[in-house]
């Protein structure tokens, strides 16, 4: 048995894979950072197994490790220390998201081919894997719900808005104009930026989308894509696997 836990910047998710050499997981939490219950760590993780990291938040890792690292038996934090199979062609690979490479890790071994890894989460993230195992590096963009605060902070009329698919374009009113501008926006922005990328590299890439808010942008999406939503954690089991016997050496 393996847990995995990822760490966002919005969210912390805990699943559990039965068994680490099949795909299959089940998420037992997924809440916000802000309002996460620490006191139900202990109810969640009964059973002493190994345990898998996948943080952007090194502060609420910090505070994750010191409540609950006596439960895990090995704890492997995914970074660019660790073995992945890829190549990390980018300037400051330490620097680098660990959850996109997670992601890239899952989406090559499915595809095996060049591939924009799409992450729509509190940023929208696109990374860009070769055929030959690289990762070349992408484009961040602000996310669905980091735009809809900026326009609250930022102005003095604009409402905060709950984002939904409850919207027409050209919106009749300010609440379904900010849903569309946004939602839409973003669906042309990935397109438009899938493109660009193809254009440098002169090749054509499949496009993969994970993160928490495909399933309002993917409606939108006028480029062919495969729908993944368990990508990161998918990506963390082959993390794991690759490095079942380095556990102590790469902590």
């Amino acid at each position: 048995m393996l847990y995995a836990v990822k760490i966002g910047n919005s969210n912390i998710a805990i699943s559990i894979f039965q068994n680490p050499l099949e795909r299959n997981s089940i998420l037992l939490i997924n809440e916000a950072i802000a309002t996460f219950d620490w006191h139900n760590l202990q109810s969640i993780i009964e059973l002493k197994m190994p345990c898998i990291i996948c943080s952007v938040v090194p502060s609420v890792t910090e505070k994750f490790l010191d409540k609950v690292s006596n439960y895990f038996t090995e704890i492997l934090i995914v970074s660019h220390k660790v073995t992945t199979g890829l190549i990390l062609l980018v300037d400051n690979p330490e620097k680098f998201g660990a959850d996109r490479i997670a992601c890239c890790v899952a989406a090559y071994e499915l595809f095996k081919d060049s591939i924009a890894v799409v992450d729509l989460g509190t940023a929208t993230t696109i990374t860009v894997v070769s055929d030959r195992r690289e990762i070349l590096g992408g484009t961040i963009m602000p996310g669905l719900q980091t735009m809809t605060r900026a326009l609250r902070e930022n102005t003095a009329l604009l409402p905060m808005v709950t984002l939904d698919d409850k919207f027409e374009v050209p919106g009749r009113n300010t609440e379904s104009a900010i849903k569309g501008g946004i939602i839409i926006g973003t669906a042309r922005a990935v397109e438009g930026l899938i493109g660009e990328i193809e254009n440098s590299l002169n090749k054509n890439l499949k496009v993969v989308v994970t993160g928490g808010n495909s399933n309002l942008i993917t409606p939108y999406l006028k480029l062919p894509y495969s729908l993944q939503p368990s990508l990161v954690f998918e990506g963390m089991r082959l993390i794991y696997l690759k490095n079942i016997n380095k556990f102590r050496r790469v902590l």
